[in-house]
C-alpha cells in the first residue's frame, strides 16, 4: 500500500508538472504559426474583393518561366501583400530579383525564406551564389565549434517540433518514473530510472531548442542593405565620420534608432550608424512597424 500511495503522489505531482510545461510551449506553438501562413496552402489566403491567391501564384510562376522577372516580382509581391508568408513564395521572389540582377532584393528574400525554414537547401544553395556576385566580403568571428554545432542542432527542426518533442519526451519521463515505482526487479528499476533521468534531459533539451527557434522568429534583428553604396557613420547624422562603406547585399543586424538612422553591427564586430532607409529588415514584421511608425510622423 505504501508503494502505491508513492505512486498516486509522483503521478499527480507529474501531471501538474506536465500541464504547466505544456502551456509554456503551446504559447510558442502558437504565436510562431501566427506569424507565417501556411507555406503549402497559396489558396487558403484572399477574400471574394481580391484575386484568389490560387491564381495569382500560378499566373506569377508561368511570368517566370516566360522570363519576365519584373511582372513575377509584381504578382508575388501581391501575393505577401495579401498575407501569404511561405518558404516557397520568397524563395521564388528571390530568384526573380536574382535575374534582374538586384543583389540587395535577392539575398533579402532568400533569407526571409531561411527565416521560416534554415534547413531548405535550395535557398541555401541560391543565397551563397548571390553573395559571391556582391561587393562586401566580410569575414565572420569565429566562433567556438561545440557552440556552432548546437546552433546547427537546433535549427534542425521547427519551434512546432521541438514543442511536440518536448512534451513527448516528458511523457516518456512519466512512464519511465512509473516503471521505476513499480517494477518487480532491481533491473527494472535500473532501466526506469535511467530512462526517466534521459528522457528528462531531452525533454529540457527539446523545450529548449523551442524557445530558441521562438526566439529567433519573434525577435530577428538582421537586415539587408539596399542601397548600391551605403556610407556607415560614427554617429547618427550627415555630419558623423565616415568610419566605413557597404554596398547592395551585405547583411548586417540593427541595433537601436535614432532619427532616421540605425546603429548596426556585422559579422566581423565592426559597428557604425547607417540611413535607416538605406537597409530592409529581414523580418517582415519589422518592415511594417517601420512603415507603421513613419507613417504616425507624418
Amino acid at each position: 500500500m505504501k508503494k502505491i500511495n508513492i505512486f498516486r503522489w509522483a503521478f499527480r505531482g507529474g501531471a501538474v508538472v506536465l500541464l504547466t510545461l505544456g502551456a509554456c510551449a503551446l504559447p510558442a506553438v502558437a504565436e510562431e504559426g501566427g506569424a507565417t501562413v501556411d507555406t503549402v496552402g497559396l489558396a487558403q489566403v484572399g477574400d471574394a474583393d481580391r484575386v484568389p491567391a490560387d491564381s495569382l501564384w500560378a499566373r506569377a510562376n508561368a511570368a517566370y518561366s516566360n522570363g519576365s522577372y519584373r511582372q513575377a516580382v509584381e504578382l508575388y509581391e501581391t501575393l505577401l501583400g495579401q498575407g501569404v508568408h511561405s518558404v516557397k513564395l520568397y524563395y521564388n521572389l528571390g530568384n526573380s530579383w536574382f535575374k534582374q540582377g538586384r543583389m540587395g532584393k535577392a539575398i533579402l528574400n532568400y533569407n526571409r525564406a531561411l527565416l521560416l525554414d534554415p534547413t531548405d537547401e535550395d535557398t541555401q544553395y541560391n543565397l551563397a551564389l548571390a553573395h559571391a556576385r556582391i561587393v562586401d566580403k566580410i569575414d565572420t568571428v569565429p566562433e567556438f565549434f561545440l557552440k556552432s554545432w548546437l546552433r546547427q542542432l537546433g535549427l534542425m527542426l521547427g519551434s512546432n517540433t521541438w514543442a511536440v518533442l518536448g512534451l513527448v519526451f516528458l511523457g516518456l519521463t512519466f512512464a519511465a518514473v512509473i516503471l521505476w515505482l513499480l517494477a518487480g526487479t532491481l533491473r527494472g528499476r535500473k532501466v526506469g530510472f535511467y530512462g526517466a533521468v534521459t528522457a528528462l534531459i531531452l525533454c529540457f533539451l527539446s523545450l529548449f531548442y523551442a524557445n530558441f527557434q521562438r526566439s529567433r522568429l519573434l525577435h530577428n534583428r538582421e537586415a539587408v542593405v539596399m542601397n548600391l553604396v551605403a556610407p556607415v557613420k560614427s554617429s547618427p547624422g550627415t555630419g558623423g565620420k565616415d568610419l566605413f562603406v557597404l554596398h547592395e547585399g551585405t547583411k548586417v543586424r540593427m541595433q537601436e534608432e535614432l532619427d532616421g538612422w540605425t546603429e548596426i553591427v556585422l559579422s566581423d564586430g565592426n559597428k557604425g550608424w547607417i540611413a535607416s532607409d538605406a537597409i530592409e529588415a529581414v523580418d517582415p514584421a519589422v518592415v511594417d512597424h517601420r512603415s507603421q511608425a513613419a507613417g504616425g510622423e507624418e
